[in-house]
């Protein structure tokens, strides 16, 4: 009788375990941790505690609930030190305890993994966080905890010839150096090297045959920024500064990709533009990482894809750094410290409004509504604005690209006559439902981040002189291409060559508003972090935050 109940007990607590494991692959993470906490605990659980705390502790990782997922994995290892996976719990212990920025417990518990087959995955965790580490003298504690870590000792190095060495580091990066049998080019990295000439490669899907370079209507848009780079190239020439551009064609193949980025010859370029395509712009990245050599993505909006490598630059704002200087603007012009967001479900809508939320309520901002909508289901605002209090907002955010959602917006404003701050996308500027005199008439303030003035005369001096030579007007494409050729190949002529570069704060460009890398902490950033913002005034768009 004794040993029916035990089995009847087993298949329960086995019956809830696998009810567990299906939750977390569905993704249910809040009933993962719901079926299984009551057996992650020995006096419970008995031979299923120690799986049950596991796959607990995977799903409070998802959910960002890195308190309880710490408290369920201490306990887990300190229980259960023969268990099987404890290898992976101390893995998943680590990650979980770096998230919540506690390094020195995250370094111990990777350091007691004796697993050797996660000794790769172990050290890639350990350089993707600590190169996060934003203050250099916890990382100078950290390496003193653990002073023969070769992969914190990298990582130190790497962060200090991207922007932290001074003078006084040198005899310890000299020692590190010497110890860890390090690339002595660091050493020559930490100072600028000025040339006569600096070298760009630039990596793009020409589709070169046989026949020369096959242009249509695919592929346009890359002989246009092309030709913005050689135009940039020749306008930095007639002011003395030399750059040699080398092109290479990528076209759409990562094994092709791979062969240029290994090429000898790509040891002596200053810069590499490109490629431009996601996936083989990540794999030419880790390349140019190991090798030290400076890149940047010409159109990516995506910060992530620079996290961890230091050598790896974006030439556009990323949508991260669109909401924190959409919420500046915000916070440091309009009189009331509070605001109503309303943001779409896509991936860039949802990171432009986290990142305005979080950098308006550190400035001292109070977020009164934050809500989701879904353009595709639904593109009307009415009931988030309908519920949100306007008259108390000092500013209303609704960050969506859809046209739905830009006309269901207005036509709210317009029926109540409301005069209250809006931010929004530049796309809503050319949405043929939306007359210009209603966007005039409401407080609508556009972020542009492409935004280029076409009755500057710079800009039609140079329509005019590109049309005359390619029997086509510029387009977009061919304004940035100028624009990062005449950036990069001014500040390589200014601050010379160093790996990673020496970029300026934000300065006036030749036809973008403004370009700059420093954060207004002083901080050297990897994606540009000037946004121009407009508004309509007596029926012009004016920039509301010039670079001064």
């Amino acid at each position: 009788m004794c040993w029916n109940v035990q089995a009847q007990t087993n298949a329960d607590l086995n019956t809830r375990l696998q009810n567990g494991k299906v939750l977390v692959d569905q993704q249910k993470y809040a009933l993962a941790m719901a079926e299984l906490l009551p057996i992650s605990s020995s006096a419970t659980g008995k031979n299923y505690a120690p799986d049950a705390a596991y796959l607990y502790s995977v799903a409070a990782m998802r959910q960002k609930k890195y308190a309880e997922a710490d408290k369920m994995l201490t306990q887990l290892i300190s229980e259960h030190s023969n268990w099987g996976g404890l290898a992976d719990a101390q893995y998943l212990h680590g990650q979980v305890l770096f998230e919540k920025k506690e390094y020195l417990r995250a370094l111990n518990a990777l350091a007691s993994i004796d697993e050797k087959s996660l000794a790769d995955e172990v050290a890639a965790m350990k350089r993707h966080y600590m190169m996060l580490l934003t203050d250099k003298a916890t990382f100078q504690y950290l390496m003193r905890q653990f002073p023969e870590d070769a992969t914190l000792v990298k990582a130190y190095a790497d962060k200090l010839v991207s922007g932290w060495f001074t003078e006084q580091d040198r005899p310890q990066l000299e020692a590190l150096v010497r110890q860890f049998k390090l690339d002595r080019g660091y050493l020559q990295r930490t100072a600028a090297i000025k040339k006569s000439a600096y070298n760009v490669a630039v990596l793009l899907p020409f589709n070169v045959s046989d026949k020369g370079i096959k242009v249509d209507k695919k592929n346009l848009f890359i002989t246009d920024f092309y030709a913005g780079i050689l135009s940039a190239k020749d306008s930095l020439a007639k002011q003395g500064m030399q750059v040699n551009v080398y092109p290479y064609d990528t076209s759409n193949d990562t094994a092709q990709v791979r062969q240029i980025m290994e090429l000898p010859e790509l040891g002596t370029m200053d810069l590499v533009v490109g490629p431009i395509y996601k996936g083989n712009s990540a794999f030419a990245a880790k390349i140019a990482q190991k090798r030290s050599l400076n890149m940047v993505n010409p159109f990516s909006d995506d910060a992530d894809v620079t996290k961890g490598n230091p050598y790896l630059y974006l030439m556009e704002t990323s949508v991260a750094t669109q909401g924190q200087r959409a919420a500046a603007y915000a916070y440091q012009t309009f009189p009331k410290k509070t605001a109503v967001i309303v943001y779409d479900s896509e991936k860039n809508d949802t990171t432009f409004a986290g990142n305005f939320r979080r950098a308006y309520t550190v400035l001292g901002g109070k977020v009164q509504t934050f809500q989701k909508i879904n353009s595709k289901a639904n593109g009307n605002v009415g009931t988030a604005l309908g519920a949100a209090n306007l008259k108390d907002a000092g500013v209303v955010v609704v960050q969506s690209t859809a046209a739905n959602v830009a006309s269901s917006t207005v036509s709210f404003l317009e029926q109540r006559a409301s005069k209250v701050p809006v931010l929004v996308p530049q796309s809503w500027l050319e949405n043929n439902q939306i007359g210009f005199d209603q966007l005039d008439f409401l407080e609508m303030y556009f972020i542009a981040p492409k935004y280029i003035d076409l009755e500057n005369p710079a800009v039609q001096s140079y329509k005019q002189a590109y049309t005359t030579r390619y029997k086509l007007p510029p387009s977009a494409f061919t304004y940035t291409g100028f624009e990062l050729m005449n950036y990069y190949g001014r500040q390589l002529q200014e601050s010379g060559y160093s790996a990673p570069p020496k970029l300026s704060g934000v300065q006036p460009a030749v036809f973008y508003q403004g370009i700059g890398y420093q954060t207004q902490d002083g901080r050297q950033a990897q994606d540009n972090q000037y946004v121009p913002i407009l508004k309509i005034e007596n029926g012009r768009l004016l920039v509301v935050n010039p670079v001064l």
